[in-house]
């Protein structure tokens, strides 16, 4: 093979470049942040954690304790009948007990809601498809119905599936910006 000023070309970029990706990898080691860290606190969007975006996971990380201290110390003053600093088994059973009710009610109240929501709804497709104004829907409104059910549904997938096309061709495309070469 003969020698050209390519090969020197190749060679010198080769091992210029291997010391800057042997100190980004240590950056990235230095750095010690999982990817939804970064992620998360990513403000550019460039998809690396500058030393200014660092500060915001560490100061959520100083700010825990104080709020489980906090909390802490609430569940002390409200649960602790006896004054000692901790809470015993009658405590805690007392502390459960109001936690259950509490999540009790935050079901009941999702519950309703949920259920508030089905009730306009049906009473939207009932103001829509009832034809006759008996109030309720019979054969022919139901077929109406679930037939516009399936038309949106349809559309639905359709504009599914092109969000997913573009997306694939934005993915596939070259980052140069220019179109790729035909053969």
């Amino acid at each position: 093979m003969k020698n050209t000023p390519y090969a020197y070309l190749f060679c010198a970029v080769a091992l210029l470049g291997l010391p800057l990706v042997s100190a980004s990898a240590a950056a990235a080691a230095d750095e010690n942040a999982s990817a939804p860290v970064v992620k998360k606190s990513d403000a550019s969007g460039d998809g690396l954690q500058a030393k200014s975006e660092t500060t915001a996971p560490q100061a959520d990380n100083e700010k825990q304790p104080t709020a489980r201290e906090a909390r802490h110390a609430a569940d002390l003053a409200r649960y602790d009948a006896d004054k000692d600093g901790k809470l015993n088994a009658q405590e805690r059973a007392a502390k459960k007990a109001d936690a259950e009710k509490v999540r009790a009610e935050k079901k009941a109240a999702r519950e309703a809601r949920l259920a508030e929501k089905a009730a306009a709804a049906e009473a939207k497709k009932l103001a829509r498809y009832d034809r006759n104004k008996d109030g309720k829907l019979d054969e022919s409104e139901l077929a109406v119905a679930r037939a516009d059910e399936a038309k949106r549904l349809a559309a639905s997938e359709k504009r599914k599936a092109a969000r997913n096309t573009a997306k694939t061709a934005a993915d596939t495309a070259p980052e140069d910006g220019q179109a790729p070469e035909s053969e």
